[in-house]
């Protein structure tokens, strides 16, 4: 009896170090989109991409967005990565729209390409602390993990290819120079989590041991 209290007692600290990690990426991912890309119209794909376009197309809130997309998401994990993954992605895709709305839109760097290179860099390292933790903001970033478990496509190259879509349309509601420098923001992105993960990189070790 006392050996399996302090194995559940062991489970527990390792979800509750996890469930952390989560959220703290969580939040890296929203000070990258609400602080660094966004203001200065930047679309870089994903489902907050999505949200952004949305936002300032038909003033429809980014976060009511998220949010609504993240639940079909969800349905789809649940289906073809199973109960566990669903389980853990269950906390990312709805902490992420509140922490979009949590998170003010501020312009802390004037400079755009500045501003999108640090962004996507930062953006890269949320996402795959997400990753490494068996978890994903919902969103475009599941569909990337479905196409690694069944056509074993790298998730930096899937997570490209789902976004490519949402970014073209930066050139309607943005104008051709967003586009680029969205499209530099998926590129910095994928080869950032690339280089993690050919290096790799573990960012758990930079959080909670």
């Amino acid at each position: 009896m006392h050996k399996k209290i302090k194995e559940r007692i062991f489970m527990e600290n390792i979800f509750t170090k996890k469930l952390t990690k989560i959220f703290i990426a969580i939040i890296i991912m929203a000070i990258s989109i609400n602080v660094f890309l966004s203001p200065h119209d930047i679309a870089a794909g994903g489902i907050s991409g999505l949200g952004i376009l949305l936002e300032r197309a038909f003033d429809i809130n980014r976060s009511l967005v998220v949010m609504i997309v993240n639940v079909g998401m969800l349905g789809l994990a649940y289906l073809f990565l199973g109960n566990n993954f669903f389980i853990k992605s269950i906390i990312g895709s709805l902490f992420l729209p509140i922490a979009l709305f949590l998170v003010p839109e501020i312009m802390v760097i004037q400079n755009r390409l500045l501003s999108v290179l640090l962004g996507s860099v930062i953006f890269a390292l949320a996402v795959t602390i997400l990753y490494q933790n068996e978890s994903s903001s919902g969103g475009t970033t599941i569909p990337p993990l479905i196409f690694e478990k069944y056509f074993n496509l790298n998730t930096s190259i899937g997570l490209l290819m789902t976004d490519l879509f949402i970014v073209f349309f930066n050139i309607f509601i943005f104008g051709v120079d967003s586009f680029f420098f969205a499209i530099l923001s998926l590129i910095i992105t994928s080869f950032a989590m690339k280089y993690i993960d050919k290096k790799q990189i573990n960012l758990n070790t930079l959080l909670i041991k």
